[in-house]
C-alpha cells in the first residue's frame, strides 16, 4: 500500500479549511489539503458571492478581537490578490433599541472602543435614501463593516498555500480515518494519506466523520446541518444601491431572525442585482440529500419585509440558491483538540456566521496543531463548554 506522508492534513477546503491550509503552508509545514469536490462549489457553506463583515459583534463580545485580527488579514489578502476580496461599505443594523441586535452590538462596541453611530429614522434616510427605518426602531451604523467574497477568498488562500509548498487533493471522498501509533491515516478511495496530525474542517459532514472515529470516550456534540436560502432581486432603483452609495444591512425580524443583504457590487462571481437572505433557524437536512429545488414558499420567505424596508431593492427574484448552515448547540463555533486524541483538531459548528473570521480561525488552527494552544483568544470556543462524553 502506497502512502503519501505529510506533517498535517487539512480535511475540507471551505473558508476555514483553506485559511488553515494557507497558514500552515506559510509556516513551512508539509501540509496537504483534501476536499471531496473538484473545485470551489455550491454544496456547502462557503459560496454565494458575499458575506457580511462586521466587528461590533452582537453574538458575543469575545468575537471582537478575532474580527479585528481578521480585518487586517482580509485587507492584506485583498492587496495581494488580483480579485476583489474585501469591500468596505459600512453597515447598518436596524431594530428596536432594546432588542438584542442593536443592544448587544452597542455593548460590544463600547467594551472594545469601536466606532459607531446611533441614527434615528430621518437621519438614516437622509444618508441612505433607499433605507426605511421604522419609527419605533433605530439604526446602528458601523463604519468599518463591509463585504467578503468567499469564492475569491478561498482561491487566494489556496493559491498562497500552494505557492509556499502546500499540496491540494480534490475530488477525493474520505472513506475512513484510522488512528495509528505513528500517525493518522486517511483513506481516499484507493489512495492513502498519512499525517502526524489532522484538521477536521468538513462543514456539515464533520459530525459524521467524528462519529466514525474509533475513539473512546466517544465525542458527543451536536452539529446540525440546516438548509438556507440566498436570493438576488432585480431591484426597482439600482442607482440607489451601488456599493459606493449603500451599505451592507440587516433588519431584525425578531430576537431569533434577521433579514440581511448587500449593495450591488461589481466584479464578483454569481448573479447580479441585490442579494437578500435571512439568518434564522432553517430546515434540518442531510447534507448529501438537501432539497436543492426552490419554490414559491421559499421566494416569499426570502422577500418578506424587503418592500417596506428597502423599497428600491424590491423586485422579482431572478436567482434563488440553497446553502448549508452547520449549527452547534449554542450557535458558537467549535475550535479544539479532540478530547480523546490531540492529534485531531476540530473546526466546526460555524452556525452561519463564521466566514468573516476565516483568517483568525485559520491562524488559530495552525497554532493548535503545531503548538497545542493559540495566542489568539479562542478558548471560549473550546469543547469544555459542553458535556462531550458518551
Amino acid at each position: 500500500m502506497d502512502v503519501d506522508r505529510y506533517e498535517v492534513a487539512v480535511l475540507g477546503l471551505g473558508g476555514v479549511g483553506a485559511a488553515a491550509f494557507q497558514s500552515l503552508a506559510c509556516r513551512g509545514v508539509n501540509v496537504v489539503g483534501i476536499d471531496r469536490f473538484d473545485s470551489i462549489h455550491e454544496h456547502g457553506s462557503s459560496h454565494g458571492q458575499s458575506r457580511i463583515f462586521r466587528i461590533a459583534y452582537f453574538e458575543h463580545p469575545d468575537y471582537v478581537p478575532l474580527a479585528v485580527f481578521s480585518q487586517e488579514r482580509w485587507q492584506g489578502l485583498e492587496e495581494r490578490s488580483s480579485k476583489r476580496i474585501f469591500i468596505e461599505t459600512g453597515g447598518v443594523w436596524v431594530g428596536p433599541e432594546s432588542g438584542c441586535h442593536v443592544r448587544e452590538s452597542r455593548l460590544a462596541a463600547d467594551h472594545h472602543g469601536l466606532d459607531y453611530e446611533l441614527l434615528d429614522p430621518d437621519e438614516s434616510m437622509r444618508r441612505w435614501p433607499a433605507l426605511r427605518v421604522p419609527r419605533q426602531q433605530i439604526c446602528f451604523h458601523e463604519p468599518d463593516a463591509g463585504i467578503i467574497c468567499p469564492e475569491h477568498a478561498i482561491e487566494a488562500f489556496l493559491a498562497e498555500g500552494c505557492a509556499e509548498g502546500g499540496r491540494i487533493m480534490r475530488g477525493n471522498s474520505i472513506e475512513r480515518i484510522e488512528l495509528e501509533e505513528d500517525g493518522v491515516v486517511v483513506q481516499l478511495g484507493n489512495q492513502w494519506i498519512r499525517a502526524r496530525r489532522i484538521v477536521m474542517a468538513l462543514g456539515s459532514w464533520t459530525k459524521a466523520h467524528l462519529d466514525a472515529l474509533d475513539l473512546r470516550p466517544r465525542l458527543n456534540i451536536d452539529l446540525e446541518p440546516q438548509r438556507q436560502l440566498l436570493g438576488w432581486t432585480r431591484p426597482r432603483q439600482p442607482e440607489l444601491l451601488g456599493e459606493e452609495r449603500f451599505p451592507v444591512w440587516l433588519f431584525a425580524d425578531n430576537e431569533d431572525s434577521i433579514q440581511y443583504g448587500f449593495p450591488i457590487c461589481h466584479d464578483l462571481p454569481g448573479p447580479g442585482g441585490v442579494k437578500v437572505a435571512r439568518h434564522c433557524p432553517g430546515e434540518v437536512c442531510d447534507p448529501d440529500a438537501i432539497r436543492r429545488t426552490v419554490d414559491e414558499t421559499d421566494e416569499r420567505f426570502v422577500l418578506e419585509g424587503l418592500q417596506e424596508r428597502i423599497p428600491a431593492a424590491f423586485g422579482p427574484l431572478h436567482s434563488l440558491k440553497t446553502c448549508l448552515y452547520t449549527m452547534s448547540t449554542d450557535g458558537h463555533f467549535i475550535l479544539d483538540h479532540h478530547p480523546a486524541d490531540d492529534r485531531i483538531v476540530i473546526a466546526g459548528g460555524f452556525s452561519g456566521h463564521g466566514f468573516k473570521f476565516c483568517p483568525a480561525l485559520g491562524e488559530a488552527l495552525a497554532d493548535l496543531v503545531l503548538e497545542g494552544g493559540s495566542g489568539l483568544p479562542v478558548d471560549f470556543l473550546g469543547l469544555g463548554r459542553f458535556n462531550t462524553e458518551r
